[in-house]
């Protein structure tokens, strides 16, 4: 059955950054578990109540050790479609986080309804993933990111991808 998104079971790593859960909140979203820990983030998604995870990458602070970043493994790496929240989408952002397996990159200060929109379209590559699962060994899944190599990124940076459109 397809995951519709007011009724998507979604866990938020986001530490102290609880404005995300309320705007998820006031966008329709009923199932939002927030976490402070990665640790907690990997058990809820290995339980497998879980559709999609968001994990909001920590403000770098100098001379601070941050409990994540953007090296560190996605929560459900492999069968939990996950989004990585950035406040600067940087090359080496989305190089480390699509070798931690996250399924996209997306800055934090982008409007509801692209966020809105991302997390649509996590929730389809979450079926997509399952599907390819479930497929019958003739079928080969499709590819889950594009854009420049192989990464795929949302927001201001991602828009000017590809030709101009003045060719």
């Amino acid at each position: 059955m397809p995951v519709r998104f007011k009724s998507a079971r979604v866990v938020l790593v986001a530490g102290e950054h609880r404005p995300l859960a309320d705007l998820l909140s006031r966008m329709g979203m009923t199932d939002v578990c927030c976490v402070r820990e990665m640790a907690a983030a990997r058990a809820r998604c290995e339980a497998g109540d879980i559709d999609a995870c968001l994990v909001v990458l920590q403000r770098a602070v100098p001379d601070d050790n941050p409990g994540w970043d953007a090296r560190t493994d996605a929560p459900g790496k492999g069968y939990i479609p996950s989004l990585l929240i950035a406040e600067a989408v940087t090359p080496y952002v989305l190089r480390a986080a699509a070798d931690a397996g996250y399924h996209a990159v997306i800055p934090s200060a982008l409007s509801s309804r692209m966020l809105y929109r991302c997390i649509g379209a996590l929730l389809q590559a979450g079926r997509r993933q399952s599907g390819a699962a479930t497929a019958g060994p003739g079928r080969r899944p499709r590819a889950r990111t594009r854009g420049l190599g192989g990464r795929r990124a949302f927001g201001g940076d991602a828009v000017n991808f590809g030709k101009s459109k003045l060719q």
